[in-house]
């Protein structure tokens, strides 16, 4: 088997399990939507990053997580709704990155890898950045587990209890941004937020506490990203896209399961 097969296999795999991890957490505070934002607000942190010649991932990231914490700040202290306070950001971001991109004098980069994903593009640096990321995904859902389990069931709850609302929040939205860009280009802008929900419903259709769902939830990830490789390899189709059919295809399977339980 080829080298960059082997590293695009591994880097599928560290892709589904930082976005698993997170999964559960994004779906019990009903943030699916913002995941999904985030990856699109992204593409503006992309053509930031082509316009001043910076690192696209980094720069990427920065802007990401800018806008997330404002739209957390927003939220919170404003008392501004969510959804609205998200779609002004999401509008706003597509909009400028549409106009940045299209000043850009290096508008011929490849742009589709980032759109729709293409886990055979990613480099070994790319894979060691995911490596170093799922370790920091797991030393804060250890560190914090407490704290993530009130915020995420009860926040007014959390706040009775003297949790570090703010800071959890803040720390959470980071390393979300941080998951949502660092696998663009594996799963693409348009696919990242279904690997981002999926794992965990066919967790929750299979567990109750949150521990189990959490290694549910990376379990169905490692899963689908081994067999939807498998499946894109052999039928020569696009494997972010295949990946999320195959953890699809595994949410049939656990919903019936839990029908008949």
């Amino acid at each position: 088997m080829p080298g960059f097969i082997i590293v695009a296999l591994i880097g599928a795999v560290l892709s589904g399990i930082s976005l698993a991890v997170f999964a559960p957490y994004v779906t019990l505070r009903r943030i699916s939507y913002m995941g999904e934002a985030l990856s699109h607000i992204a593409f503006a942190g992309i053509a930031i990053a082509l316009i001043s010649g910076m690192n696209l991932t980094l720069g990427a990231w920065i802007f990401v997580s800018i806008v997330a914490l404002l739209i957390s700040w927003l939220s919170r202290k404003e008392k501004i709704q969510e959804a609205n306070t998200i779609t002004i950001f999401l509008s706003l971001s597509m909009a400028l990155g549409i106009v940045l991109i299209s000043l850009s004098k290096n508008y011929a980069f490849d742009l589709s890898s980032y759109l729709f994903g293409n886990v055979l593009l990613i480099s070994i640096s790319e894979v060691w950045a995911l490596g170093i990321l799922n370790v920091l995904n797991i030393l804060f859902i250890l560190i914090f587990y407490k704290e993530l389990f009130y915020l995420s069931y009860n926040p007014e709850m959390a706040k009775v209890f003297r949790i570090r609302v703010g800071l959890i929040d803040h720390l959470f939205y980071l390393l979300l941004a941080a998951n949502i860009v660092l696998n663009l280009k594996s799963a693409g802008i348009i696919l990242v937020t279904a690997q981002l929900i999926l794992p965990a419903v066919i967790a929750f259709n299979l567990a109750k506490k949150l521990g189990w769902i959490i290694v549910i939830s990376v379990i169905a990830a490692i899963v689908s990203a081994l067999i939807g490789f498998y499946l894109s390899f052999v039928l020569d189709i696009p494997t972010g896209a295949t990946i999320v059919i195959v953890q699809a295809f595994i949410y049939a399977l656990s919903f019936i399961f839990k029908r008949r339980k």
